[in-house]
């Protein structure tokens, strides 16, 4: 009895294979169109993210092909961020990071003690090895920790 079953569920299947396709293949040409009509960038949230990720990775490398939403390295990161986007990475804040805490101490000290101006302040912190700091750094050091330190 499965000897006759057998070639009728394979032919049903088949069939359904081949409706599916047609139906990926419009959905495409559909997702396609609509997103020719929409602005160049799209916000997607958080759970977005995740409920595609989960959709999506059961596919694998077929995903390379399908993803029209967003680009398909982009769709691989999130991959690997388990649909997060950004990694659980801290996000640094925009320009240059501050001075050390230990740099901006020892610029305030030298001037409370000694009274020495912007130019031998940045002289000594050279000999003690410390180069990755401006003569217009000291002054705004200086400026921030307010009046007794100003050396002009």
């Amino acid at each position: 009895m499965l000897r006759l079953f057998r070639p009728l569920f394979l032919l049903l299947a088949h069939a359904t294979d081949r409706q599916l396709a047609r139906m990926v293949a419009y959905l495409k040409v559909e997702n396609r169109l609509l997103r020719d009509r929409l602005p160049r960038r799209l916000k997607i949230s958080v759970q977005e993210r995740g409920r595609l990720v989960t959709l999506g990775r059961p596919l694998g490398s077929a995903m390379r092909h399908l993803v029209t939403i967003v680009t398909p390295r982009t769709f691989a990161r999130w991959l690997k961020g388990d649909g997060r986007g950004a990694t659980a990475k801290r996000q640094r804040k925009p320009g240059r990071p501050r001075t050390p805490d230990e740099i901006r101490d020892w610029v305030v000290r030298m001037a409370r003690e000694t009274g020495w101006g912007y130019s031998r302040i940045l002289g000594e912190l050279k000999k003690l090895g410390i180069r990755a700091i401006a003569k217009s750094t000291v002054k705004n050091i200086l400026k921030e920790a307010g009046p007794g330190t100003q050396a002009w």
